[in-house]
């Protein structure tokens, strides 16, 4: 007997009921303690009910919650009218029916990998079904898709499948079907009642899944946590396996590049090393010291490790490929704020005395947004920097000697990133890589250079630095004794940002009708969903500033924001509903939804330093 007539045979043609646990309840009892009204009869027979009546009809699903003999479905919010957007729903499968077993939700590890596992499969099922397209007329039929939060190659802890106990929850949306402004039930009927099932029980039960397949996936993140966990032991900063297939399709996907096209990633000799992962699986590959490393040739290899702080999904090319997950991308930000960053190891000497340990500007240079954005970092305990000379400012990475002659130091303002490279390394323990092509004089400063050829690695070290003694170069070293001061900034977050906030593209969010924040820079994003949390994020810390002794450093904001977040677990709430730790920063008048993707601190504190109206408090 297959699972559909199993499930038929058990259960009857029983369909949704309303109500769900409780049911013998008063509804006054119901609405006082649940939060959401009882409701009598099927959905099915409801939908039909209310079929060509005014939209606002719908209205009175919210909150509601209906049962089906696998799940409950319940109704978070629902949308005014069919133009606006999709309602939010949650389904919750117990654990009795769910039949995971304990070892794929024994630990946060294990969960997040189950829960991202599930969430393609569903994704996978609702791309199988039929989609609707809205009509351009205004009684053309509008709504019916059933979506979840998409995935892409990388493994994020994300908030649309919850896995606690055993429970399971998915946070879908659905748009509500309407013709104008008319309730159009039989498409409604069609998708939740006729299809939704079935999507659930072949994505949201674990005897519909394939346990070798789900178990590799397991493995392979849990894997590269423990690879990437290593790589201080092992003195390395990134580590690239043997194999890997770096290049992607196209500029504009994520995808990997057919391997037959492509030619797979091999070390050279000299930098080839070995690691154990928990499995007890060995990797090989290139290990990237600490200190300082020039890449030149192509940038894929860049691109291929500045998306090291993520795991990612087997058969991407890039599984087992992981850097120091601090690792962020410096670069020329012409025009962005800064608000009392201490710029003073690189910057001084600017006209009109202008204090450059407490720098301020609505509209920073090249050079000097450089400057910001790598202080900033050293600020919030970045440990990896990475820089590619094509989207940097050349006076912040570079003065030669004849410009040194020319202009003498006393009346140069800027500090080149040469002069301060290698003390980053020895006092602030602060690894970079640079993928630089024009600029030799790196060679006398990096400890490993790597010539990218054909998409091979090679380790030309010691040809680079022969050369680099039979041709030297007479530079003054301008960068002082030590490396600099660095301020730990107390940052009084704008107001606006606690109004009505949109995320309509991963770099952009708006908040209210007036103020829009770019992270145009911050190019290691991979998910829109990083982007809503670091929105929301900002919202809630901003709520938590209601006095001046109140207003932290960043950093120490930052901390306990993600300290608070990992000694969060999935956990249950009221009967068949599960909270993420994502969702803490959710006010208290917001609906709950799946759209969270967790970005790491040092992107959140990336996009708070770009917020035009922060303060700093003495």
């Amino acid at each position: 007997m297959n699972r559909g007539a199993y499930y038929k045979a058990k259960y009857g043609n029983k369909g949704f009921r309303g109500g769900g646990r409780g049911q013998k309840r008063s509804r006054d009892q119901h609405q006082q303690q649940e939060g959401f009204h009882h409701t009598k009869g099927n959905i099915e027979a409801f939908l039909r009910s209310i079929d060509g009546q005014g939209y606002g009809r719908y209205q009175s699903l919210e909150n509601q919650v209906f049962t089906h003999p696998l799940y409950t479905l319940r109704f978070d919010k629902v949308q005014k009218d069919p133009f606006a957007p999709p309602s939010r729903m949650r389904i919750y499968v117990n654990r009795s029916i769910a039949g995971f077993p304990a070892d794929l939700y024994a630990d946060k590890e294990t969960s997040t990998a189950t829960s991202n596992y599930v969430l393609r499969r569903m994704s996978e099922e609702l791309d199988k079904v039929r989609r609707y397209t809205n009509g351009g007329g205004f009684h053309d039929m509008k709504g019916g898709a059933i979506e979840i939060s998409k995935p892409g190659q990388e493994i994020l802890e994300q908030n649309s499948i919850l896995i606690h106990e055993g429970n399971i929850e998915a946070r879908l949306t659905f748009g509500l079907p309407g013709r104008g402004r008319t309730i159009a039930s039989e498409r409604a009927i069609e998708m939740l009642v006729h299809k939704l099932p079935g999507i659930v029980e072949r994505s949201l039960l674990c005897q519909a899944l394939d346990p070798d397949d789900l178990q590799n996936f397991v493995t392979c993140y849990r894997d590269q946590e423990s690879l990437r966990k290593q790589l201080k032991a092992h003195d390395l900063v990134a580590f690239i396996p043997d194999g890997a297939i770096l290049p992607r399709q196209s500029g504009i996907s994520d995808l990997p590049m057919d391997p037959s096209q492509a030619a797979a990633f091999r070390s050279p000799d000299s930098l080839r090393t070995s690691i154990t992962c928990q499995s007890k699986k060995k990797v090989s590959g290139m290990g990237i010291k600490c200190g300082v490393t020039m890449i030149t040739g192509k940038s894929t290899l860049l691109s291929a490790i500045e998306r090291g702080i993520y795991n990612h999904i087997p058969g991407d090319g890039r599984e087992y490929l992981v850097c120091d997950p601090s690792l962020t991308r410096i670069r020329a930000e012409d025009g962005r704020s800064v608000e009392g960053t201490d710029i003073s190891p690189f910057i001084n000497n600017l006209p009109f005395g202008i204090n450059t340990k407490k720098f301020s500007t609505a509209n920073a240079s090249g050079s000097t947004s450089m400057a910001a954005n790598v202080q900033e970092m050293v600020e919030v305990g970045v440990r990896a920097m990475i820089y590619d000379e094509d989207t940097c400012a050349t006076n912040f990475m570079i003065r030669d000697e004849r410009m040194q002659m020319i202009v003498p130091k006393r009346n140069e303002p800027i500090t080149p990133l040469i002069y301060k490279i290698r003390k980053l390394h020895q006092e602030k323990d602060i690894s970079t890589i640079l993928v630089v092509g024009s600029c030799g004089d790196y060679v006398d400063v990096s400890d490993n250079i790597i010539e990218m050829r054909n998409y091979e690695p090679i380790d030309i070290t010691d040809h680079a630095k022969k050369i680099a003694a039979q041709y030297p170069r007479k530079l003054v070293d301008e960068g002082g004794d030590t490396y600099g001061s660095v301020t730990q900034r107390r940052l009084m977050i704008p107001a606006y940002t606690i109004e009505k906030r949109s995320v309509k593209a991963i770099h952009t969010v708006h908040f209210g009708y007036e103020h829009e924040l770019s992270l145009s820079a911050l190019e290691n994003l991979t998910q829109k969903h990083q982007t809503q949390w670091i929105a929301a994020a900002i919202a809630y810390l901003k709520t938590s500033q209601q006095t001046k002794e109140d207003i932290k450093t960043l950093h120490q904001m930052i901390d306990i924001l993600e300290k608070s977040l990992d000694g969060l677990v999935v956990s249950g709430t009221k009967p068949n509903t599960l909270r993420s730790p994502l969702d803490a920063v959710l006010q208290p008048h917001e609906t709950v939804h799946g759209d969270f993707a967790r970005p790491t601190r040092y992107q959140l504190a990336h996009a708070i330093n770009r917020l035009r109206g922060i303060k700093v408090v003495e």
